[in-house]
């Protein structure tokens, strides 16, 4: 009989195996170079097969450490590429507002904080899960430290969430669906880093990311990223595909340059 980590793991294998196909569907309708977002999207779906395997493997075989730890350091980096496909569509909507330049700046600047939050997570994920104990409480310092990264970006996010909505009216009604889909996602987000802040801070057991409670870890974690997955590659294939920037000039909003684009 399964375990329920075995039986969520194998959920996983399906539903992300499906999100690849439909993330790769909606980078060709974009365009590699408008598609960046759901790029970080097909990297987390395969962040999260491959994680699931290792979690099947690190169940059947609970003596070899080496499936346990890229569970961890797998499991640890999953808001990475959420937090980066948010911001990356964000960057997109700003494109279409006349005061949108700066944040659209910004945005971009805030992909640094939350590869770097990314890279100390892996490393802090692999000392974690050494057999060397004494890299274990530096693995945990670590991991603190990706996630308190991972939080003050969340926060950036949001208030550049918040000022691009309070200036949406410029915005296409195509490509409003892309500014609602990250909204809603936001909320879903704060529960995922919620999970993260538990499990690196508070000495419980319940939120171990690998012999944690599986339930919880399914209604704070697993739940959470799938809908906010959905949300991100249903604004893709809702919004419409949009011509080349190339050739835009420097600092005219998207709606000046391309009008409506047939999407009001």
């Amino acid at each position: 009989m399964l375990s329920e980590r075995e039986n969520i793991a194998i959920a996983e294998l399906a539903v992300y195996i499906l999100a690849i196909i439909a993330g790769i569907a909606v980078i060709f309708k974009h365009g590699f170079k408008k598609g960046r977002a759901w790029m970080y999207l097909v990297t987390f779906s395969g962040l999260r097969i491959a994680s699931a395997i290792f979690e099947i493997e690190s169940v059947n075989n609970p003596t070899d450490r080496t499936d346990a730890t890229w569970t961890s350091i797998l499991g640890s980096i999953g808001l990475s590429p959420l937090l980066l496909a948010a911001s990356g569509l964000l960057r997109r909507v700003n494109d279409f507002i006349t005061s949108g330049t700066s944040r659209a700046r910004m945005l971009e600047i805030l992909h640094l904080p939350i590869l770097l939050a990314l890279v100390i997570a892996i490393i802090g994920g692999t000392r974690i899960s050494s057999s060397d104990t004494s890299k274990h409480s530096s693995g945990e310092d670590f991991e603190k430290g990706a996630v308190i990264i991972f939080l003050i970006s969340y926060i950036a996010i949001v208030a550049l969430a918040l000022l691009t909505a309070a200036e949406s009216g410029d915005i296409p009604r195509g490509e409003k669906r892309i500014l609602y889909a990250v909204l809603a996602a936001l909320p879903l987000l704060a529960v995922r880093l919620l999970y993260s802040i538990l499990a690196d801070f508070v000495d419980n057991s319940t939120f171990n990311i690998l012999d944690g409670n599986a339930t919880v870890q399914l209604c704070m974690e697993i739940i959470e990223e799938f809908i906010v997955t959905v949300f991100f590659l249903a604004s893709g294939f809702l919004a419409p595909a949009l011509d080349s920037l190339v050739n835009r000039p420097s600092g005219v909003p998207m709606n000046k340059f391309h009008g409506n684009n047939g999407v009001a």
